[in-house]
């Protein structure tokens, strides 16, 4: 009985680590990086897209002290770049626009994070994520400040 009991502490203590284990993305990918960002340290996550598509997505803090997010796909090519800024740095045609369609009520902002992204094809973007009517939106700008399209987040 003893035996058993060890052994499903055992098991369990397995499960509960499993649980937070750490994603190592293949050999691809971490060269990727290491080479476009060496000395970083980074968390990676997986990301699933459409099909049988994998990503690695590491987050980590830029040169700048900002929050940054890199996406590979699973053979290590580089997708995208996501670094945190603030709502000073986008362009005033950006700012312009979110002050008028999504005012702060009070002292509560309705404009929380802003992202700087570039992607595979030099594409730049900026990605503001806004809140109205109690719903969670990414409004997207291209590199001039026009703005391109509104994206409501929903949560599983």
């Amino acid at each position: 009985m003893k035996k058993i009991l060890l052994f499903m502490a055992f098991l369990y203590c397995n499960f509960l680590m499993a649980q937070n284990g750490i994603i190592v993305p293949p050999e691809n990918v971490t060269k990727s990086f290491e080479s476009q960002y060496s000395k970083k340290s980074v968390v990676w996550s997986i990301e699933y897209g459409k099909g049988d598509d994998v990503y690695f997505e590491g987050e980590f803090t830029d040169d700048k002290k900002q929050k940054a997010i890199v996406l590979y796909d699973s053979n290590g090519v580089f997708k995208s770049l996501k670094t945190q800024m603030t709502i000073v740095k986008l362009p005033l045609k950006s700012q312009n626009y979110l002050k008028k369609n999504y005012p702060a009520k009070g002292k509560v902002k309705s404009v929380g994070k802003i992202f700087y992204m570039i992607d595979d094809k030099n594409n730049e973007t900026y990605v503001a994520v806004a809140k109205k009517d109690k719903k969670l939106y990414n409004i997207v700008f291209d590199k001039n400040g026009e703005y391109i399209k509104s994206i409501e987040i929903h949560y599983l």
